[in-house]
């Protein structure tokens, strides 16, 4: 529903979660571009071994949606658990549509994920084939996550229409607000220009009365104004691997207010 009241009938599941209950599905971030909605899943095994992630473009209906294409990306992870994380979408110069995905772990790598300060985006561009109709999203560039969001992980990106962009980290349960350049004035972007401004400014989530974490699991974050941001908490981990802490903020919608 579009009040987030919770139980309201008018929340609804659309589609089965475990459609292909052979695999997992590695489903982590949702953005809607011009009456398609696209579905990243993080990083998949393909048939030669190696490990892509794979964007869907999904039709929603009232009770279900189709996948319209599924296309994998360029960009290849060495394993399944640190590939996109987040992912927005955004127009270039010819008004085609570039995805900027923001990898999980720095340099876009498991075995270097914790070397916190280098996040990494890659923007890509998708390709079909004029021949058979195969579609893949080519490496257009890779852009740095200034290093004063000094995380050991991303966990989601957001950006309003002037390009204020918002990062999240589970691991540091904070957020980073800067601004992302290379827009001219209509609102198209200039991939090979595109940076992020050095100035951001970090934000804690807030802590219980002990200074203690408590956000200890966003997985997703999207402005509702200049000074507002919802962020979405993914299910606490099991088996001691978390703080019981962390129980009463999971699986939740937060809205905060940037403080001035």
């Amino acid at each position: 529903g579009t009040q987030l009241s919770p139980f309201a009938q008018g929340n609804v599941q659309i589609g089965d979660p475990d459609r292909d209950p052979n695999e997992d599905s590695g489903f982590e971030a949702l953005f809607h571009e011009n009456g398609t909605f696209y579905l990243v899943r993080e990083s998949i095994k393909h048939d030669n071994k190696a490990y892509h992630a794979v964007i869907e473009e999904l039709q929603v209906g009232v009770d279900d949606y189709d996948v319209i294409r599924s296309c994998s990306c360029e960009f290849e992870f060495e394993g399944d658990s640190k590939g996109f994380e987040g992912a927005i979408a955004v127009r270039d110069l010819d008004n085609e549509i570039v995805v900027l995905g923001l990898c999980e772990g720095n340099h876009c790598s498991e075995s270097r994920k914790t070397d916190a300060g280098h996040g990494k985006i890659i923007a890509m561009k998708e390709v079909v084939s004029s021949k058979d109709g195969s579609c893949l999203w080519k490496t257009v560039r890779e852009i740095s996550v200034p290093k004063s969001a000094y995380f050991r992980d991303y966990s989601a990106m957001t950006m309003s229409k002037n390009g204020k962009v918002a990062i999240s980290s589970q691991e540091e349960s904070q957020l980073w607000v800067g601004e992302l350049m290379g827009m001219n004035k209509h609102g198209l972007w200039d991939i090979n220009a595109m940076k992020f401004n050095e100035n951001g400014q970090l934000y804690d989530f807030p802590k219980n009365d002990n200074c203690q974490t408590i956000y200890c699991n966003i997985e997703g974050v999207h402005w509702i104004n200049n000074d507002m941001i919802l962020a979405v908490s993914d299910k606490m981990k099991s088996k001691g691997k978390q703080d019981f802490r962390c129980f009463e903020k999971d699986q939740s919608v937060h809205v905060f207010v940037l403080p001035e």
